[in-house]
């Protein structure tokens, strides 16, 4: 989604004429043409002061807003053909004594459902994928210069819409400047400030300082958002400036501010980044189901993502209620196979090895006859601040035959514990994670170790859990390193499979790896049917009868076991997904789907 903010048009002054002001828009259209894709949604957010009724007479307040309305309605026209346009507007002070005029302005040009009057002259609310964005009078009680909102309304509007749902304000006023001499911001700020943190308001847009301003303020790091007079004034279309602002999942991706030169010649405009930040990479909050989204939120923006650190501050009773009632739906299909999560932590924390996984964690922690939640009890219980009450998985010597993959290297490098007061600390730091479906493996190990140490008496109230990772990235499919089926089977059951025609087993098997994206890449059970059936044809054939299993089929095995071959020299050549990675898996994914077709085809013909 993108906004277009624009404000201070002060349609009326002196200055410009129509047709100058009319040319910037133009101008305008075609540099948001060469920016927004097509077919991308717009909001076009007016932040107030559309006209400039200083010493205005009434015939010409209605005059000015007429002609803003004709104005600004072919702007929006010359857009449409191309865009998803909404237009929403909030009143300016030079709007605040023309409430009524305004208000006819809106209705001529927001297509859509405009506000009520009510609701323009307090604050309103509009939902556009996933931003919840709210259009705010900052110019209550007909304020004229500094300006003054009414906070039990916004209040009253930022609990409507929900605590934990983040939210973009739109207003005319700034909530603090960077200038010196500039009187004019919001009355009582700090009230805005303290909601701004209370209600997770991610972003302020506004306009009045006819200047650009970026500033950041608040534990939310608010984004506080100023753009220039829309038409500028004094020196007639210099300087006349908006911006675009590229959002996704409430993250700002680009905050991009035009200004115009009428002088600039082939290249009128200067346009300049003012957001400079990266994608985040600190999640927090005291429910792992609401940091968890913010994470794939953030995936879904920019991938992967470097230094993650997650942290949820708990009591431990709402730590587990939270998990517990995530965790209820979520389960791991593969083929069809459900595996329950908590279950699947569980066997990762084995002190042996489970046959179903290539390797797991538990197994790394047992030293002697000791395992390694009993260590950790014992150290809490002995010296709860120590700082050594480590879990690791390995050490350099198990580094380097990685290298040459003599061994499995996993991406949990230790889990550490301790005590403050009433509060059990836990980090679990990894050097790779992927999100989409490990991490939940991941959390509930955490949850099944703790729960481990409560059992032994450790006493605590409140849990802190801190999940650090190097790299993160998020796969759709992931088979969290359980083992196909397929390739856990004898060869003797398998040609068993080809030569008694289980084309119902044979059809299963295929389908849960295709299911499984896996990146420890294992072919020897998909080698083992490729064989069979090549033996199985040949034998009918000597019989003079007709073999079992197309040339079709066997090609694609044969492909298959080559783009996998293919997809193993990528994965060990790097370690971070690549267009030519998804291109392979593409290519495997379609032949496993053409096999599994055959197959389909097979046990129709059986049936």
């Amino acid at each position: 989604m993108y906004i277009i903010q624009m404000a201070d048009l002060h349609i009326g002054s002196s200055e410009p004429t129509v047709p100058e002001e009319k040319e910037f828009l133009e101008k305008s259209v075609e540099l948001i043409k060469e920016r927004i894709p097509e077919n991308e949604k717009i909001l076009i957010c007016l932040c107030g002061d559309i006209i400039d009724s200083k010493n205005t007479s009434a015939d010409k307040v209605k005059s000015d807003y007429e002609t803003a309305a004709g104005i600004i309605g072919a702007f929006v026209n010359s857009l449409e053909d191309d865009y998803q346009v909404m237009i929403k507007c909030c009143p300016g002070n030079h709007d605040a004594t023309h409430m009524d005029e305004l208000m006819e302005f809106v209705k001529k040009v927001d297509k859509n459902t405009p506000p009520s009057r009510q609701k323009l002259g307090s604050c309103y609310t509009i939902s556009e994928e996933d931003e919840n964005i709210i259009f705010v009078n900052s110019c209550h009680g007909d304020q004229y210069q500094k300006g003054s909102i009414d906070y039990e309304a916004l209040e009253t509007e930022l609990s409507r819409v929900g605590v934990d749902k983040k939210k973009i304000i739109v207003l005319h006023h700034t909530v603090m400047s960077m200038f010196e001499d500039d009187a004019s911001p919001i009355r009582n700020a700090a009230k805005l400030v303290n909601l701004i943190d209370k209600y997770n308001v991610i972003g302020v847009l506004h306009g009045h300082i006819h200047g650009r301003e970026i500033l950041t303020l608040g534990e939310q790091q608010c984004k506080i958002v100023g753009t220039g007079a829309l038409l500028s004034r004094g020196n007639p279309n210099v300087n006349s400036q908006f911006n675009i602002i590229e959002i996704k999942k409430n993250i700002f991706l680009k905050i991009l501010n035009c200004r115009y030169h009428a002088d600039g010649g082939n290249d009128p405009w200067d346009v300049e980044e003012l957001n400079h930040s990266n994608v985040q990479n600190i999640f927090t909050g005291d429910r792992f189901s609401e940091v968890y989204g913010e994470l794939i939120n953030a995936l879904s923006v920019s991938t992967p993502i470097y230094n993650m650190r997650m942290e949820i501050n708990s009591a431990y009773e709402n730590f587990e209620r939270d998990l517990n009632t995530f965790f209820h739906t979520e389960c791991l299909k593969i083929g069809n196979t459900e595996w329950d999560y908590p279950k699947l932590a569980k066997m990762w924390q084995a002190e042996v090895v489970p046959e179903e996984l290539y390797f797991n964690h538990g197994s790394y922690f047992k030293v002697g006859e000791q395992n390694g939640i009993e260590y950790v009890v014992e150290s809490l219980k002995r010296k709860p601040t120590s700082n050594r009450i480590v879990l690791p998985t390995y050490n350099m010597e198990n580094v380097n035959q990685s290298l040459d993959d003599k061994n499995y290297l996993p991406s949990l490098v230790s889990i550490q514990f301790g005590k403050n007061d009433k509060t059990l600390i836990v980090h679990m730091h990894l050097r790779a994670l992927e999100a989409n479906r490990f991490l939940k493996i991941n959390i509930c190990e955490i949850q099944y170790l703790i729960n481990q140490i409560r059992a032994r008496y450790v006493e605590f109230d409140d849990v802190k859990v801190i999940i650090s990772a190097f790299r993160v990235q998020r796969k759709e499919k992931f088979n969290c390193f359980l083992k196909a089926q397929i390739d856990m089977m004898a060869e003797e059951k398998l040609t068993t499979y080809v030569n008694f025609k289980n084309f119902e087993k044979l059809y299963w098997l295929f389908v849960e790896k295709k299911d499984a994206k896996e990146t420890i890449t294992k072919v020897n059970g998909v080698d083992k049917v490729y064989k069979a059936m090549q033996a199985s044809n040949k034998v009918m054939e000597e019989c003079g009868g007709e073999p079992i299993y197309s040339t079709d089929i066997i090609k694609m095995l044969k492909e298959l076991l080559d783009k996998y071959k293919e997809l193993d020299g990528i994965h060990k050549a790097s370690s971070i997904q690549s267009e030519k990675e998804n291109e392979c898996e593409e290519k495997i994914d379609e032949l496993l789907d053409q096999i599994i077709k055959k197959l389909a085809e097979l046990k129709e013909v059986d049936d």
